[in-house]
């Protein structure tokens, strides 16, 4: 089946284009998201069931679209009341349906007439003969429907996912919501009712060139009527620039450090459609273009000829992801509208490093095309996910700034939309560098919190509310008025727990954070090893646990970082005998798996490597800290004096002295090994013990949680035939252009000597010609052997891949469920991990389970002072 563009098929595609998505659900008010390809008042109501079974209906709203095209209109529509006793009821089953009013319908129109989901040619062509998947329905449900988080924690079932790329590595596992909903159908137990996409909802910078060139042609119909955008710098609209061409535009004019910039998506039509694809298979065509069909389009896109078959293997194994990506998309469109669904941005959802130190914000804000392609990509975040998290913020006076300019801009770069999207998006005009990006007083916020009977939720912005102590500096993920803001004026006093969502995890893998912070030597940009993470900056760092642990029971839900594994932190402040108890649970990704060496080395080598220097499972750490403040500075050249008096044990004395340097405003230091009595004149401000919680599920995890002693002589020799293996390869790729190039050298001779055969010896010719013919022959014969030896990399990739999940970590693509256990004598929280494991391939299963106590740590359980 051969390439459609959207134009030959667009008048067969129903009214809704994605969606219907349910997002904030609360007892006063529902909102519901999706997007239309034409423009007309949409209804939705909120039913109950009563005892004979009947729909009675319980709330209502109305809302008009807002025009983004002639073709595109999207709206979050809220049905709420302001009166207590129709406000819904907590841990209770709801459903919903929507009526679209088109627009000029007349006065004495009769309401009741409109169509509804499940008239034909609204959500689906023929609702007759769909299947339940289709209709957005669950076997016994007449319509979608929705359960709001328990009164009991008991009861609560939250899901939690991260990092979601089309054509990235693994299962597409957004999916999975919908297994669990239809395997609890009348069991409301059972159902989540609570979901949270902890960022990278969509890759804005790395798009596989088939879809690139999908997304352009949707963009050109979804968009007509307005004037098309061209990019600043370039002078060009971005569809003329190829797929696979863009990476000169992206670096080099809007100075973007993505390390995949060739298919970058820039305007605002194209960051659309890519989340109208990223939810919904109605625009998606039965197949999707191939190399061909691209270079036939931008022939300057064509590969030179020795590197096109290269170019055409990528283009299929991109291609063969995005179907089986695209045969999800359908079970993830219902899960979607029968969860109340809540975002928050990170960095992809813009481009890679989006904001991540105060360099790149100078750089890129400097550059009229890199900030043009921000705020296309923050607009387009606006409107398809931030609208659906904060729907009171957009009913507001900004709010209603924002979504005017929208819906009447028509590309015009004279009108004065522009300006008044980019100041309410909280876009700046440029930056110095150093201190916190200014924000107009009219910016919307992207943090928000959710209040429940018994937790308060908070959501975090960690991306554009950052501290740039100087441009080059790792950055606090948060300023201090920025905690205030978002953290410590949301606390709830009456909540039992707390639940904190942050992009990136709060208590990372302390081996990954170590190599982010000591490659700070080699190189110097923040870049290459993502150096954004909570605790490379550590006054930051010490703020945020000073801020949580006021809330005394926290648990942080967090993704960014490929694999998913939990933490717990006890915490002690010494100067109010106060504690807390704070663990973070990480998911990631949806789909987007780090490759199998990297994935076996992390989940499996590095807690092995652990066992063996220490003889011992994942450790226990201890830390003790203090605030040098004025007037404490005594206390570092304490600490330093102690250290330089241990400098003959190298091992022990330069970690801590780097420790002691690393801030000015903090100094946070092992607790373990020093001379007795270290502090009896610099007590520590605070004590705080860190653990990594293993996965109870993995049947490795025993006494020890070390390997299994039969897989450690397996693995060696796998390790060292797979070295040896590349080294073959090397040798003979070597050897093959050794050759090459002494095959070349006879070639020409022998053109010389055909054409003055009088100036060499009888025979030169033929011995020449054999050897030409010779070079060829083993040529060939060593390309096979590398083919062969290539083959057998490969299958020790595919056997690498079946060691990505370990005893703390998973590198499988995952998502996270979380329940409670409360009891008066027991407080606990689990992670439940639903993934693809090897030996059952058949669909997601749980497959990990971590758990902790939130019971406080009692006062005298501190790490205990040398």
């Amino acid at each position: 089946m051969s390439w459609t563009p959207l134009a030959e098929r667009f008048s067969t595609l129903p009214l809704i284009l994605a969606g219907p998505m349910l997002r904030r659900a609360e007892p006063r008010a529902v909102t519901v998201w999706l997007a239309l390809k034409a423009s007309c008042r949409v209804i939705l109501r909120i039913y109950a069931g009563n005892a004979g079974g009947k729909l009675v209906q319980r709330i209502e709203g109305t809302r008009q679209t807002v025009r983004l095209g002639d073709h595109l209109h999207i709206v979050a529509v809220t049905a709420s009341t302001t009166n207590e006793q129709e406000q819904l009821a907590w841990g209770e089953l709801y459903y919903y349906n929507m009526f679209f009013q088109p627009d000029n319908t007349p006065e004495n129109y009769v309401a009741g007439a409109f169509a509804d989901l499940d008239t034909p040619g609204i959500l689906t062509i023929d609702p007759s003969s769909a299947d339940p998947l289709h209709r957005l329905v669950y076997p016994g449900h007449p319509l979608p429907s929705f359960v709001l988080p328990h009164e009991d924690l008991n009861q609560v079932k939250l899901l939690h996912g991260s990092c979601r790329k089309p054509h990235g590595i693994g299962k597409e596992m957004l999916s999975a919501v919908d297994t669990m909903l239809e395997s609890a159908p009348g069991n409301l137990a059972d159902r989540p009712q609570q979901l949270f996409m902890t960022g990278d909802q969509i890759y804005g910078d790395d798009v596989a060139a088939s879809l690139l060139f999908a997304l352009i042609d949707a963009g050109n119909i979804l968009f007509e009527g307005n004037k098309e955008e061209v990019l600043p710098l370039v002078q060009i609209p971005a569809r003329m620039l190829a797929p696979g061409e863009r990476r000169e535009v992206v670096q080099n004019k809007a100075m973007f450090t993505t390390s995949t910039p060739e298919n970058h998506l820039l305007a605002f039509a194209e960051y659309a459609a890519m989340y109208l694809f990223a939810w919904s298979d109605v625009l998606w065509p039965d197949d999707l273009p191939g190399a061909e069909d691209v270079w036939n389009v931008y022939p300057e896109a064509r590969p030179r000829p020795e590197k096109q078959k290269k170019a055409e293997i990528t283009f299929a194994d991109h291609m063969e992801r995005l179907r089986a990506f695209r045969s999800t998309l359908p079970q993830v469109r219902r899960a979607l509208a029968n969860t109340a669904t809540y975002t928050i941005c990170d960095d992809h959802d813009v481009t890679d490093d989006w904001f991540l130190d105060g360099a790149w914000c100078r750089r890129v804000l400097s550059s009229p095309l890199g900030r043009r392609v921000v705020r296309n990509a923050i607009t387009a975040y606006a409107l398809f996910q931030a609208w659906g998290n904060t729907p009171d913020q957009f009913d507001q006076p900004n709010g209603i700034a924002l979504l005017e300019a929208i819906g009447t801009n028509r590309g015009d770069e004279l009108d004065r939309q522009e300006d008044t999207i980019a100041e309410i998006i909280g876009l700046p005009a440029s930056f110095e560098g150093s201190g916190e990006l200014p924000h107009s007083p009219r910016a919307l916020h992207w943090y928000y919190t959710y209040s429940a009977p018994r937790y308060q939720l908070i959501v975090l912005d960690t991306r554009t509310q950052r501290l740039y102590r100087t441009p080059s500096e790792f950055p606090g993920l948060l300023a201090p008025d920025a905690i205030e803001r978002q953290i410590v004026a949301a606390e709830r006093k009456d909540a039992e727990v707390t639940i904190i969502i942050s992009a990136a995890p709060v208590l990372g893998v302390g081996f990954m954070e170590a190599i982010q912070f000591w490659s700070r030597l080699r190189i110097k940009d923040n870049y290459a090893y993502d150096r954004e993470a909570w605790n490379l900056e550590w006054g930051t760092f010490q703020a945020l646990l000073c801020a949580v642990s006021a809330m005394k029971r926290v648990v942080f839900l967090s993704g960014d970082v490929h694999y998913a594994f939990a933490a717990s932190l006890d915490y002690w402040d010494h100067a109010s005998s106060a504690t807390a108890k704070i663990i973070d649970y990480t998911s990631s990704p949806l789909r987007n798996e780090g490759s199998s060496s990297q994935m076996a080395a992390l989940a499996v080598g590095y807690p092995y490597l652990y066992h063996l220097l220490r003889r011992t499972r994942m450790p226990t750490l201890d830390f003790f800290a203090w605030d040098v403040q004025t007037g404490k500075r005594h206390i570092l050249k304490k600490m330093l004096t102690i250290i330089r008096s241990r400098t003959l044990l190298f091992w022990w004395s330069v970690p801590r002295f780097l420790d002691a340097l690393r801030t000015p405003y903090e100094i946070v230091l092992p607790a373990k090994n020093w001379p007795k009595r270290a502090f009896k004149d610099t007590l520590p401000d605070r004590s705080y013990r860190l653990r990594y919680i293993p996965d109870s599920m993995n049947p490795l995890n025993a006494k020890d949680l070390a390997l299994d002693q039969r897989h450690r002589p397996r693995m060696s020799l796998a390790r060292l035939t797979f070295r040896l293996k590349r080294i073959a390869i090397r040798a003979i790729a070597f050897a093959e252009g050794r050759l090459e190039i002494a095959r070349r050298k006879l070639a020409r001779r022998s053109l010389a000597a055909e054409q003055a055969p009088e100036m060499l010896p009888r025979g030169t010719h033929r011995i020449v010609r054999g050897s030409i013919k010779g070079a060829s022959i083993v040529e060939r014969r060593l390309e096979k052997r590398k083919n062969r030896l290539t083959e057998a990399l490969f299958h020790h990739e595919e056997w690498l891949s079946k060691w990505k999940a370990g005893v703390h970590i998973i590198g499988y693509a995952n998502i996270g469920e979380i329940d409670f256990r409360w009891t008066p004598g027991a407080r606990e929280v689990i992670q439940r991990l639903w993934w693809w494991h090897p030996d059952n391939s058949e669909c997601p299963t749980l497959a990990s389970q971590y758990s902790d106590t939130l019971e406080l740590p009692p006062p005298d359980a501190a790490p205990p002072l040398p």
